[in-house]
């Protein structure tokens, strides 16, 4: 099993393997395949960390891996030291929160552009206005230059909104406090909250929420080009333990959909059985999602036409 096809396999049958008992991964074929998954990753890491730590050029590396490699190196066996099976886990959070999660959601946003022509089209406009006068070079942008791709990020930050890839924060209250909540009625109810009282966040409530986003079920980037609700907004959750990987998915997200759409235009690929569909049919069909411990798409029927 190749490396992508075993991650791949992770990331659409992470819950069969955290919520089935451990005899359960004979049982099908599909347990079994799910199963080679994740030994077949797991050797794939281990490579990655012997061909690392055994290398004989030795080069000053200032990244994630190399973080983790030091953690079990420096002091083994130590307070601070990570275990051989830590490194893997923390290995594996990254790789899959690295790679997937990204990838839904560019798939998503590639799909509302080419439902939405008229935004892909200001997209563009802005992609072009930003490469010729920034430092990019040959149509590539420029590390320099992203803090400027504003309307790209708002982009992805609205494909979040609308799809968040996490539907649920877990959150545990560590003392006792209250918990004041509005009512539809515009009155107020109190609720205590005890100190280890387990708190699930629902994302979607949130982001769908009139109350802070005008129109919320429409695709609307410009809403994050100004002032904006950011307690309201929480795709990689808010605070300490907010995901550590969120500069990395904005870096990566602006540079792929930078690139793709400076050169591409996307539409939806048209199809005789769907001639008579209406907008919100199509919208529906082409954003439909599979929905585990993270939010996936399914396959989106996309045209790429070189501008």
């Amino acid at each position: 099993m190749t490396f992508k096809d075993a991650l791949h396999t992770i990331a659409t049958n992470l819950i069969l393997k955290i919520g089935a008992p451990n005899w359960t991964k004979n049982l099908t074929k599909h347990t079994r395949k799910v199963d080679l998954a994740f030994m077949e990753l797991k050797q794939y890491m281990l490579e990655m960390v012997d061909a690392r730590t055994n290398s004989d050029k030795v080069e000053q590396r200032y990244d994630l891996f190399s973080g983790l490699l030091e953690a079990v190196q420096d002091e083994p066996g130590g307070e601070g030291a990570l275990s051989d099976e830590e490194l893997i886990g923390n290995m594996f959070i990254f790789l899959f929160g690295g790679h997937e999660t990204t990838t839904y959601t560019l798939c998503f946003s590639l799909a509302l552009l080419a439902l939405y022509p008229d935004e892909q089209e200001r997209l563009y406009q802005h992609i072009n206005g930003v490469m010729s006068g920034g430092s990019s070079l040959n149509g590539i942008p420029a590390y320099e230059d992203m803090s400027r791709f504003t309307r790209v990020l708002a982009v992805l930050y609205e494909t979040l909104r609308l799809f968040p890839t996490v539907t649920y924060i877990p959150k545990v209250a560590a003392q006792d406090t209250t918990l004041t909540v509005r009512n539809v009625d515009g009155g107020e109810t109190t609720f205590p909250v005890p100190s280890g009282t387990e708190i699930n966040i629902h994302v979607p409530g949130l982001h769908y929420n009139p109350r802070y986003w005008k129109e919320p079920h429409k695709f609307i980037p410009d809403r994050f080009l100004g002032d904006w609700p950011k307690d309201a907004f929480i795709p990689f959750s808010q605070g300490a333990r907010a995901c550590l990987g969120k500069r990395f998915f904005e870096i990566e997200g602006i540079a792929v959909l930078t690139m793709l759409v400076s050169r591409y235009k996307i539409e939806i690929k048209e199809e005789p059985a769907f001639t008579l569909e209406t907008f919100e049919e199509r919208y529906a069909r082409i954003t439909a999602f599979n929905q585990g411990l993270t939010t996936s798409s399914l396959r989106v029927p996309l045209v790429f036409k070189r501008r």
